[in-house]
């Protein structure tokens, strides 16, 4: 079976393995079926049962099956410009908005569709970089530190980009609150940052 595999999978992913958080919940769950106590903080999944108005809901949508618009919900990315018009201050329109079932899909196309360097920073979600490398591009790595409280320093990003940058485009993926750390970048700082990019 592993000779079949190795024929299967392109030769640069032989190496490749499943996302660390994803071996440390079935970790969990299998001492947990044992009897073991574990108080279970590795992954993110939401301990919380459904809310019945979801539930209910759904239940009551469950008969509409046509296939939905690629960018989503016309309904719905408008409701979502409204939500950040009210409560950010921040102008978008329906056209301007991408609904998903999750944000690692996004970020997943994003990646494979850009043409340029990618940046992700350590510490960060654990697929960011594993994506890159199914995406056939390269990432690189931007060290974080403790003494910074983990957050991205405008003089490191300046640095890295000068130091590596190849090509005229750039993403750099960066989340806010950031995830594993849990930091929070304030205003400032983000525009700090954007005027280096």
């Amino acid at each position: 079976m592993e000779e079949l595999q190795k024929f299967l999978v392109r030769p640069e992913l032989h190496s490749y393995s499943g996302a660390s958080n994803l071996s440390t919940n079935e970790k969990v769950k299998a001492l947990m079926a044992e009897g073991q106590m574990v108080y279970h903080f590795a992954f993110g999944q939401s301990p919380f049962p459904v809310m019945q108005c979801l539930a209910d809901g759904l239940r009551e949508n469950v008969h509409q099956n046509a296939y939905l618009s690629v960018a989503g919900l016309p309904e719905l990315r408008s409701a979502i410009c409204d939500f950040h018009h009210n409560y950010d201050d921040l102008d978008f329109t329906a056209d301007q908005v991408l609904v998903a079932p999750g944000s690692k899909e996004l970020i997943f196309l994003m990646i494979y569709l850009f043409n340029g360097d990618i940046y992700c920073l350590s510490p960060t979600w654990t697929t960011y970089h594993p994506q890159t490398k199914l995406a056939n591009n390269s990432a690189y790595i931007i060290s974080t530190r403790a003494e910074d409280q983990w957050r991205l320093m405008p003089e490191d990003l300046d640095r890295t980009l000068t130091e590596t940058g190849e090509r005229t485009n750039k993403m750099l993926i960066l989340t806010n609150p950031d995830n594993p750390t849990g930091i929070v970048y304030s205003a400032d700082h983000l525009q700090k940052l954007r005027l280096i990019i």
